[in-house]
């Protein structure tokens, strides 16, 4: 966003945002860690029950790890940016030519290294994709862990990357409808309901298909999808002055019936009003028109 590069602190149970920061849209990742951390993040959680961090390439100066393992006494874990030390350290790795498999595309090697600022050992791993060669690198003060236990532990970031991406794609995360901080916290703030309600609804439908095989709750373009895409629909006024949205070629996986009850059931308790629809709800019929 123009001018202003927003700090989130999520909670990924409650999947809420705790606490929320602006700052000018020129700087840059490690001076925005500094003061995000003091004025936000360390007012509200004891560094004492940090346990783990999980760090972005945007964070991979030494500077920055010896910032986050001292301030929270914590284990760092990272992906590093390839300027010239960590370039310097990755030939060395890969001129030792000793590779272990990862998976069925890639390979990893490693070596430990002692960061000069602290004396401490920190484990470098690179992972190489075995057809392309294309490399990317890693590091942990974890040194008793293998190469592999740290690289799967790295997978806990995964979700924050995806789920950005979805806030971006499916929720216009990046698009407030002004520059100011103002304007900009109530568009998050909206972004956030928005969420919310559609977890809420996802997990009173508990479809099936909404999960994938390593059992992470899709996002909102699947739901769209299953539910929106190819489908023909008519949009009426029913004789209560609901919405009325008729599904004209029938319901094969039953998502659209169980939908429908569910809205006729927040009918019946006064909770499916719109207000800014002039208090109408939402009803949905099922019909199949090629059933003759």
């Amino acid at each position: 966003m123009y001018a202003h590069r927003p700090q989130i602190l999520w909670d990924s149970i409650a999947n809420t945002i705790i606490n929320i920061a602006y700052c000018e849209g020129r700087s840059r990742a490690p001076s925005a860690l500094y003061k995000f951390c003091e004025e936000n993040l360390f007012k509200i959680i004891d560094p004492a029950v940090v346990a783990e961090i999980y760090a972005d390439s945007e964070y991979t100066g030494e500077k920055q790890l010896v910032y986050l393992t001292v301030r929270s006494e914590a284990q760092v874990t990272m992906c590093l940016k390839q300027n010239p030390k960590i370039k310097k350290w990755k030939e060395e790795t890969i001129k030792k030519d000793c590779w272990a498999e990862y998976g069925k595309e890639y390979r990893i090697a490693s070596q430990d290294y002692t960061l000069a600022e602290t004396g401490k050992l920190f484990r470098f791993i690179v992972k190489q994709h075995k057809e392309t060669g294309e490399t990317r690198c890693f590091g942990s003060t974890h040194t008793d862990y293998s190469p592999t236990k740290i690289l799967d532990s790295y997978h806990i970031r995964w979700p924050v990357e995806t789920g950005i991406k979805d806030l971006i794609e499916n929720y216009f995360l990046n698009k407030p409808t002004g520059t100011s901080p103002e304007k900009a916290e109530v568009h998050y703030y909206c972004v956030m309901l928005a969420r919310l309600t559609i977890d809420y609804f996802r997990s009173l439908l508990c479809v099936p298909q909404w999960r994938t095989p390593e059992e992470r709750q899709c996002v909102l373009s699947t739901i769209r999808t299953s539910i929106f895409s190819n489908q023909n629909c008519e949009l009426s006024l029913n004789d209560s002055g609901d919405f009325l949205i008729t599904y004209l070629d029938g319901d094969s996986h039953g998502i659209k019936r169980r939908l429908a009850n569910l809205l006729k059931q927040r009918k019946e308790i006064g909770l499916n009003a719109v207000s800014w629809w002039g208090n109408r709800a939402v009803q949905i019929e099922i019909k199949n028109q090629f059933d003759f």
